[in-house]
């Protein structure tokens, strides 16, 4: 008996271990908003214990609640039309983290922010009072020593500007799922959200040029978590890409505007529609509370130097092949090809493109987006434009190998 209850010690102690690596995320079961335009209360209820960082954000004023990852059980419409709260956003930052923003009618203060185990019900709520306060006072609350490095997915960056692909490395082709996690990006006329219209097409793709091809492909992110603009491109240059290609799709408010475009950057935008989607693409840091570097804020010196115009020429051979291959079955708007200062194409040694699939604000656009067998067909047609331009690719670094 007693060389039992041993055994059962020794078996207990072995697997408590993996007993709490495997445990359940914590899940946000609940969210009350309550009070008016002085105090604020916010109450989330949790399944279980949780620990919590936060910080202050201006422009608009923002207060943001950083967790180890969680689930979320509360309704979408806690946030009424009283009290200090005028906004929520919640979602995963990437890796094992998560995130709840909450967006304020006026500039505030913390008053109290507390967990509290709820009697004998094994909940735990984390009770949050605002009130409202002085813009100075604000910005003195402001807690510039927090980063946003523990939560986002931080690619490692490369100088590698001027190296060229070697002879017997495969073709390496990012593709780059717009949006995700915390960052739903557009919403279409039907209720569809850019973020998994991207990562079911970037799938798509994938799949195809996995299956058709030799070449190594690699995707920013493969499940609904967010990935800051800058780690995309990082993530590129570490991977030492051949082909960078960010798959998007927007919302106008011009809803008679549909059809697949593809774009480059450039220091000054095509017309006013490419202004838009770069700058609705250009906030998607903003809106998962990253704030943007100051040495990240402008694009106009991508076009610096000859390495740099060098990848740009690139960028834009791909863009018509692009175009060129999706003629015939896929919608393009007029003038296809566009560009504008997209900070996802930012990086100097890698050809990179974005593709807006269509614009969710139209509903036709929308209906195609959704269809397996239109996102099949497109696919099929980037991967042929994609062979090409390997091909291409090939030729010029055998060319430049015989005159070296």
């Amino acid at each position: 008996m007693r060389q039992a209850g041993l055994l059962l010690t020794v078996i207990m102690i072995v697997l408590s271990p993996l007993a709490a690596f495997a445990a359940p995320a914590p899940v946000a079961l609940d969210m009350r908003i309550a009070g008016d335009d002085s105090v604020t209360r916010i109450v989330v209820e949790f399944d279980r214990p949780i620990d919590v960082s936060h910080q202050l954000l201006d422009k608009p004023w923002r207060l943001v609640l950083d967790f180890n990852k969680i689930g979320y059980g509360f309704s979408d419409d806690v946030v009424g039309d009283k009290g200090l709260i005028s906004g929520l956003r919640y979602g995963d930052m990437g890796g094992n983290h998560s995130r709840i923003i909450f967006q304020a009618r006026h500039p505030f203060r913390i008053r109290k922010m507390a967990t509290r185990a709820e009697g004998e019900s094994g909940r735990y709520n984390l009770v949050i009072d605002l009130e409202v306060t002085g813009q100075e006072a604000f910005e003195k609350a402001l807690d510039r020593s927090l980063t946003t490095s523990a939560v986002v997915n931080t690619a490692q960056k490369r100088d590698r500007l001027g190296a060229t692909r070697e002879k017997d490395r495969p073709f390496t082709i990012i593709i780059d799922p717009g949006h995700g996690g915390i960052d739903d990006g557009a919403k279409g006329v039907g209720g569809t959200l850019e973020k998994d219209v991207t990562l079911a097409f970037a799938k798509t793709l994938r799949d195809a040029l996995t299956r058709e091809t030799e070449a190594q492909v690699f995707m920013t992110r493969d499940d609904d978590v967010f990935v800051a603009l800058a780690d995309r491109t990082g993530f590129a240059r570490q991977h030492e890409a051949d082909l960078f290609i960010s798959i998007h799709a927007d919302f106008l408010r011009q809803h008679g505007v549909r059809g697949a475009t593809v774009y480059t950057i450039s220091e000054k935008a095509s017309d006013q529609v490419a202004a838009t989607v770069a700058a609705n693409e250009n906030l998607a840091d903003s809106v998962a509370g990253v704030e943007l570097p100051a040495d990240e804020s402008d694009v106009s010196d991508i076009l610096v130097d000859l390495a740099r115009r060098e990848t740009l020429g690139f960028s834009v051979q791909f863009a018509r092949l692009a175009i060129s291959d999706m003629k015939g079955f896929a919608r393009l708007i007029k003038n296809p090809h566009r560009y504008a200062g997209f900070r996802v194409l930012k990086a100097p040694d890698v050809p990179s493109v974005l593709i807006e699939l269509g614009y969710l604000s139209n509903k036709d656009d929308e209906k195609l987006m959704n269809e397996n067998e239109w996102r099949r067909g497109v696919a099929d047609r980037l991967v042929d434009a994609i062979e090409k331009f390997a091909a291409l690719s090939s030729r010029r670094l055998a060319a430049k190998s015989s005159s070296d």
